[in-house]
């Protein structure tokens, strides 16, 4: 067991299938009253994920003196196997000077880009896969021209993925089922981007042609360095990837997170959940699938599942966590305009209904994220209204146990360089947050 900032710190590693791979080393000191369990999103770098559990903790220590003076605390920093699933077209972006859809859909290019992310993809399943891979990559010559290719190349890919985790939040049951060749067509539009406004209402921007840039300011949306059949094939693959990754958020939270929780909950006298991104979904499957009655706050940091994720109108994947109780002071939910990156599956779930919502991305379409909104069409009384956004360090924050608190964070949530701020969540505002909602 290492230290952050003289708190007690272990790392918790799990496989994709939840399995724990050092239970012998994940201990909790003696005397240890409130235990913080953290979760990261995607990314495959152990040391990247510690390094913001790092720093996230280090800012803890210096804005939570008061606290750490009467309690003991320690923390585990869960490792699992995630990856982030925009890179390769990143890469294009940026290896074609940030031009958007600027090669065509045959050329040599767009084939390699698709390649790449399919070796991206291999490397996320292993030897399981290779087969599949090998075929896909074998159709992508014929995309353009043949429907039967389209339909192979999706059939084969998808056979990879765990139908259990779909759900109509995010589209992906219909994401299972629709017809590869009707997909693909479906995908070859230009991606909507969300609304920058946080107040709602606002048109959707929209990337076309010409436009090298989003109105935000970021790199053209996934796909959209090349156009037509292909554009849509990587549009495809992007949502395989966040689907595998949500899968298996999903199941290392159930079969890993949950039962440590359950494991080491007799030795202390609180659990404190805090997830990022991925992450979020790690620890609030967790909460679903655990037993104890000790899970006292749960912090959800730009996290990328539905907004409706907990509404009982909505059917969301997670409303157990809620009628069940299992959170038992509050729920912080950290959203904000500024993050792009969370809610990159949802343009893709409106794509396949054939609909664009007039303010897309926002609060009232259908397929908005967490991240982007808080929690949406949730029933009176589960959400608290008497504060709406991240407060300086310092403030008084009016928690209500057991309820939801949407904090708007575009204040304290900014990448300083004017990126995608999905990253930015381990200043001492949020900090202060995660350290008043300790009870």
């Amino acid at each position: 067991m290492t230290e952050i900032a003289g708190i007690p710190y272990v790392a918790a590693r799990f496989d994709k299938n939840g399995a724990a791979l050092n239970a012998n080393e994940v201990k909790v000191p003696a005397g240890t009253t409130d235990l913080f369990v953290l979760a990261h999103g995607w990314n495959n770098d152990d040391a990247a994920a510690e390094r913001l559990y790092r720093e996230l903790f280090q800012n803890f220590a210096a804005v939570a003196q008061d606290v750490l003076a009467k309690r003991k605390v320690a923390i585990i920093g869960v490792i699992w196997p995630s990856k982030k699933f925009t890179d390769v077209v990143e890469a294009a972006v940026a290896e074609q000077g940030g031009a958007s859809a600027g090669l065509a859909g045959s050329s040599k290019a767009a084939d390699d880009t698709l390649k790449k992310k399919l070796d991206l993809i291999a490397k996320m399943f292993g030897s399981e896969a290779t087969a599949k891979i090998k075929k896909a990559k074998g159709l992508i010559a014929k995309l353009e021209s043949d429907p039967a290719a389209r339909d192979e190349f999706v059939n084969e890919l998808r056979s990879l993925l765990d139908p259990s985790a779909a759900h109509d939040e995010d589209n992906s049951k219909l994401y299972l089922k629709m017809k590869g060749s009707e997909m693909i067509e479906k995908l070859k539009v230009p991606t909507p981007l969300a609304a920058r406004d946080s107040g709602g209402g606002g048109g959707a921007a929209s990337v076309t042609r010409a436009a090298a840039k989003t109105s935000e300011g970021g790199a053209a949306g996934l796909g959209d360095i090349f156009s037509g059949v292909k554009a849509g094939a990587m549009r495809f693959l992007n949502y395989f990837t966040y689907y595998e990754m949500k899968a298996r958020a999903g199941t290392v939270g159930q079969k890993g997170v949950g039962p440590m929780l359950d494991r080491l909950a007799g030795k202390v006298q609180r659990l404190h959940l805090v997830g990022h991104s991925f992450g979020g979904r790690v620890v609030t499957a967790a909460a679903a699938g655990s037993s104890t009655d000790k899970i006292q706050s749960m912090s959800l940091l730009q996290t990328a599942f539905s907004h409706n994720g907990f509404s009982r109108s909505m059917n969301g994947f997670f409303r157990s966590v809620v009628d069940q109780q299992r959170v038992k002071g509050p729920i912080l939910v950290t959203h904000t305009p500024n993050d792009k990156a969370v809610g990159i599956a949802y343009p893709t779930a409106s794509r396949l209904s054939g609909t664009i919502a007039s303010a897309f991305g926002d609060k009232d379409d259908k397929f908005g994220g967490l991240g982007r909104n808080g929690v949406q069409k949730m029933e009176t009384g589960e959400v608290i209204t008497g504060v709406a956004e991240i407060l300086p360090v310092g403030s008084k924050y009016p928690w209500k146990p057991g309820r939801f608190h949407n904090l708007e964070g575009s204040k304290f949530i900014v990448d300083p360089t004017g990126k995608d701020a999905h990253g930015a969540v381990t200043g001492k505002e949020i900090a202060w947050a995660i350290s008043r909602a300790m009870g």
